[in-house]
């Protein structure tokens, strides 16, 4: 199988890894830089997504998209227009619906919104919805990137240790979200509807011996992607996704992105000294309940092999979604059509999961 990685940053890069665990597949690589010495591809080629002809897609069974957002609809079209699968990790949820409204439309194989959240979150939830007897009327989605431990205040008052891209985090939270409310799908500001969750940490996650994490839950956008419609669909009459952060993220973010209105490049700057962050940790949490019938499960993910948790998670969650579905469907995919078994045998393949 030829599968092509456009976009070899950390988290390109973190995929091409995962896809070298996972099977024996001859990869190509794409990206307007030339690789870097560890770099696990078979052929590299420093190219321009505009550049690429129709004969050097069809060398490829699968495309792969790991490209700032905004480079998505481009590469995603010309895959869509030559047969050729294609899957991303998203980032945008305008680019997005035009991406499977193409694929739909033209009968094309893609597979959009795949990673940690959109993506693993949403496979959890579905399998959540399976684990209760009846259908739930309330699934929680919530995801968060965090430093492994908090640092005072006056060293690092948001606490958070970026680790991808921050355009897409900018994005989130700064986009409208949407929500299943009462049976309806409708949209609510991001950074809204705070809730205060406390988590059962596993020890060696943790630089103390508290157990128990204290985090703040807040909406951010693009998490429920296209969730919502099949949870709808199903009878279930809420559903969100939600951010995990430690508590006070939130207030200090709303101050500086809804009152000061800085934009993606001064957000960045917040995030900049590093220096009292240790490695991170990635949660992901998700919760069906169905009256007095609650369902929870956690994974938490650890960095590993020179990666950091959250690129061990997204890479994770995207190659081992699209290694447990049907990959020539001609109409675009959703969480509902993973094989969860499969997907879960994956991630412990790629030991995202297993190490709790």
């Amino acid at each position: 199988m030829n599968i092509a990685v456009f976009g070899t940053g950390q988290m390109g890069h973190a995929i091409v890894f995962m896809l070298r665990q996972l099977g024996n597949y001859t990869i190509y690589t794409c990206d307007s830089r030339p690789a870097d010495s560890n770099l696990m591809t078979d052929y590299h080629s420093v190219c321009d997504v505009k550049d690429m002809d129709h004969d050097y897609l069809h060398t490829f069974d699968l495309v792969i998209s790991s490209l700032p957002y905004y480079l998505n609809n481009e590469l995603a079209q010309k895959c869509i227009e030559n047969k050729i699968p294609y899957c991303g990790l998203g980032g945008s949820v305008p680019v997005s619906k035009v991406i499977n409204k193409s694929a739909k439309s033209l009968k094309s194989t893609v597979f959009t919104d795949l990673g940690l959240a959109p993506g693993w979150a949403n496979i959890m939830a579905e399998e959540a919805i399976k684990e209760l007897p009846n259908v739930p009327h309330t699934v929680k989605m919530r995801c968060g990137g965090l430093p492994n431990d908090t640092a005072p205040s006056s060293k690092d008052p948001f606490n958070y240790k970026l680790t991808w891209s921050i355009d897409g985090l900018y994005n989130e939270y700064v986009d409208e979200c949407q929500v299943l409310k009462d049976g309806a799908i409708v949209s609510v500001p991001s950074l809204s509807e705070r809730e205060m969750v406390r988590i059962v940490v596993p020890n060696h996650f943790r630089l103390d011996s508290n157990a128990t994490l204290s985090c703040e839950a807040f909406t951010t956008s693009g998490g429920a992607s296209h969730t919502l419609q099949h949870m709808k669909n199903a009878g279930i009459l809420n559903c969100s996704y939600k951010t995990l952060r430690y508590i006070g993220h939130l207030d200090l973010m709303i101050y500086f992105l809804k009152q000061k209105k800085f934009d993606a490049e001064q957000m960045a700057s917040l995030f900049k000294d590093d220096l009292f962050k240790d490695e991170d940790m990635v949660i992901v949490d998700v919760e069906a309940v169905h009256n007095n019938l609650t369902y929870r499960q956690t994974h938490f993910v650890a960095p590993q092999d020179g990666y950091s948790a959250m690129q061990r998670a997204t890479a994770g969650g995207l190659v081992s979604a699209v290694m447990a579905c049907p990959q020539r469907e001609n109409r675009p995919l959703t969480y509902h059509d993973v094989n969860i078994e499969e997907f879960n045998n994956n991630l412990t393949t790629l030991g995202v999961i297993g190490n709790e």
